[in-house]
């Protein structure tokens, strides 16, 4: 995704992804070893390899006090260190200190209650377990949790998530950063009413050989989360992925991705080429035919089919025309449409595009530069311009962009971008983009003066939340204050950080009219880091977008930084990562993903009521699980500061009051949560199954809520 190259990124922001590894090899006469189940099959093989599993002793101690939810940020002593010979006074003045857990088994969902017979209710519990690691690297291990989870490797804190939900296994991940010699592994679980309830599994690292993690995945494939846990059931069931193979000449980095009238689908690349590839939708990929059409480009970041024979195509200073004007199969007129834009030389000028409205006019969005210095440096970066394709005359459109990578028009004609983490963004987001909308990157303010928007030069406050409240990073509090202009515009999508991929690309519409499943008209969106197409359902309130975003398709080769609808009705899948790192292990390539024919049990979209939330699934819902207890819901709010990026702030868990089924059998209504605007809701499904029995494949989602129902 364009934004900081990965090991720049992680040392800003202290990201870890289980393809950043910390050196070193693990033994080599490890093995992969087989067993009955999944967990089974990992402490077997790691076992082999000489690595931790996190079987032995584990304790617990508590309970503390959980009443009011004060136990959720209250730090309690183990938090400040474990010593298993402490005693503390805890829920009630009792007195304990830690304890062996009896019977605790991995993999499997262990009731804490069990523990404390006379004292089930509002009660904190902390499990502690020390392992011994022959070498450092990166531990996946997933979890889940009744109610919130909090999780600590080695004193540092890693997961903090507030939650109102039975424990299921998988429903969180955590990625521990083991070092050599002694490790410790402290969890927190925050019991409100119900069940009190824990799961802990250790999983394979990438660290282990290839080879090893491969057969793993095979045997025991499930679908995955941009965070890496595991949701319920199998997404190459319902969505399979083919990989293109490529001629050594090919470094297909995709920075564009369209298809020709005539079928032919063209590519261009980040090494200033554009491919076109003949028989795309052959049953075997290596059916379909390369061939280099174009080349000498700098960094084309997007592109636009105009006919057979002519494409736009935007390069980092330029949108230009290209056309093969003697129809001999190879590019031979390049024309530049505009330049009007500023390039100082900072890697991190990109550009992206074009989009284009009913009326022919091409949209660009220009990245601002990289840390350090001015971020605009360069006219217009941070901008939106408007661009006439026939007479190349520039219009300043909207403002406040940071790493824009990817613009793109609705069906309906509204036009969107995608911007990604940094300073003045919080966390990924998708914007409605409207003449003279500022997003909030206060770079571009710098041209503020010079565009026909120059009556809103008025500085913006260093520090403000979108709701028009000021954050003291000091405190972490926000406070009461007015906002000055120019008006910040809210995401229509906020994608939690983690949660929902690290690096969102474009957003392409479904326009296969059902030949891709049952999602036409949605939106979506692949992840650069994470190697992932997520999907995006939105709805309009009092004129205002917002709506949910949901995982959709993991486990591909390489960051997906480009996506193109076929006259197949697959989804073609253009990547890349130089500079820029993910998961998946390829550096580059085309891969395409086409529905099985087999409906997913999914949530299918989120609509706002004025007491909570609609769910409506793909499938009938099993009327005998629509309980309260199936749901789970939580919300929280972001800080708009220079920071780059920012924490879920003020999480609550969100109380569900009360559930029923619709008469169509499928929408679901979820009553309870309190409905704030600013506020982020993601909710849960584990409990929930089709008539069939079949749980939800992705039973999380995310809500961005903008406006309330009126």
């Amino acid at each position: 995704m364009p934004r900081a190259p990965l090991l720049l990124m992680l040392l800003v922001t202290g990201a870890v992804t289980a393809l950043a590894q910390i050196p070193g090899q693990p033994p080599k006469d490890g093995r992969y070893t087989k067993k009955a189940t999944r967990t089974e099959t990992a402490i077997a093989t790691l076992e082999s390899f000489g690595l931790p599993t996190l079987s032995g002793k584990w304790y617990y101690a508590g309970p503390f006090d959980n009443t009011d939810k004060i136990g959720f940020d209250k730090e309690y002593p183990p938090e400040k260190g474990v010593d298993l010979q402490a005693k503390y006074i805890g829920k009630n003045g009792q007195k304990f200190g830690w304890k062996e857990l009896p019977r605790f088994q991995l993999g499997a969902v262990y009731d804490l209650d069990k523990l404390f017979p006379q004292d089930r209710f509002d009660g904190v519990v902390y499990l502690y377990h020390a392992f011994n690691s022959p070498v450092p690297f990166r531990f996946p291990i997933s979890l889940g949790s009744d109610d919130s989870l909090s999780v600590f490797n080695n004193g540092a804190r890693i997961v903090h998530e507030d939650y109102s939900r039975p424990a299921a296994p998988d429903q969180n991940s955590a990625l521990l950063k083991v070092k050599q010699g002694k490790n410790e592994l402290l969890i927190k679980i925050g019991q409100y009413q119900g069940g009190w309830q824990v799961y802990v599994a250790p999983d394979l690292p990438d660290y282990l050989p290839a080879k090893v993690v491969t057969a793993y995945t095979r045997d025991f494939p499930r679908s995955s989360n941009s965070s890496g846990s595991s949701t319920t059931g199998n997404e190459a069931r319902y969505y399979s992925a083919a990989t293109f193979p490529l001629e050594d000449d090919c470094v297909l980095e995709v920075g564009g991705l369209a298809f020709r009238p005539d079928g032919k689908l063209l590519a261009c690349t980040r090494r200033g080429e554009i491919w076109l590839i003949e028989n795309p939708g052959a049953e075997d990929p290596a059916a379909a035919k390369f061939t280099r059409w174009a080349t000498g480009l700098h960094e084309a970041l997007g592109m636009h089919v105009i006919d057979n024979n002519t494409v736009l195509v935007v390069q980092r200073p330029e949108l230009t025309r290209i056309s093969d004007d003697n129809g001999d199969g190879v590019a031979d007129r390049y024309a530049t449409i505009c330049d009007q834009w500023g390039v100082s030389g900072d890697y991190h000028e990109y550009a992206f595009g074009p989009a284009r409205d009913r009326k022919g006019r091409c949209y660009i969005t220009l990245n601002v530069g990289f840390g350090g210095g001015h971020q605009a440096k360069a006219a217009w970066r941070g901008w939106c311009v408007q661009v006439d394709p026939q007479t190349g005359a520039m219009e300043k459109f909207a403002y406040g962009l940071r790493s824009p990578n990817g613009i793109n028009a609705s069906p309906q004609g509204d036009l969107f971008y995608a911007d990604n983490q940094g300073e003045w963004v919080a966390t990924n987001k998708l914007h409605h983009v409207t003449r003279g909308a500022f997003f909030g990157h206060q770079a571009s303010l710098k041209w503020l003066k010079d565009s026909p928007f120059s009556e809103r030069s008025d500085h913006v406050p260093s520090e403000m939340t979108y709701d028009g409240r000021k954050f003291d990073r000091r405190t972490n509090t926000v406070l009461d204050t007015v906002v000055g202009r120019p008006k910040l515009n809210a995401p229509a999508i906020w994608f939690p950080y983690g949660k929902m991929g690290q690096s969102v690309s474009e957003p392409k519409w479904d326009t296969t009219g059902g030949r891709f499943g049952p999602f036409a008209g949605q939106c979506f969106l692949g992840d650069q880091t994470r190697s992932m197409v997520m999907r995006v359902a939105m709805e309009k309130v009092n004129g205002v977008w917002q709506g949910a975003c949901f995982p959709f398709r993991g486990g591909l080769q390489c960051g997906v930084n480009r996506l193109a609808f076929g006259p197949d009705g697959s989804l073609y899948v253009g990547q890349t990562n130089r500079g820029w790192g993910s998961v998946g292990g390829k550096p580059y390539g085309l891969q395409r993903i086409t529905w099985t024919g087999t409906v997913p049990f999914e949530i299918h979209h989120i609509t706002l009521t004025p007491t909570g939330f609609d769910l409506t699934f793909t499938q009938p819902v099993d009327p005998a699980t629509v309980k309260p207890e199936a749901f789970a819901a939580k919300s929280h709010t972001y800080a708009y500061y220079s920071n780059y990026g920012c924490p879920e702030l003020d999480q609550h868990a969100e109380p569900i009051q009360r559930v029923t089924l619709a008469a169509d059998g499928k929408t679901v209504s979820v009553i309870g949560p309190e409905l704030k605007p600013g506020r982020v809701y993601e909710l849960r499904a584990d409990g929930l199954t089709s008539t069939d029995g079949v749980p939800v494949l992705h039973p999380e989602a995310y809500y961005t809520l903008n406006e309330l129902v009126k």
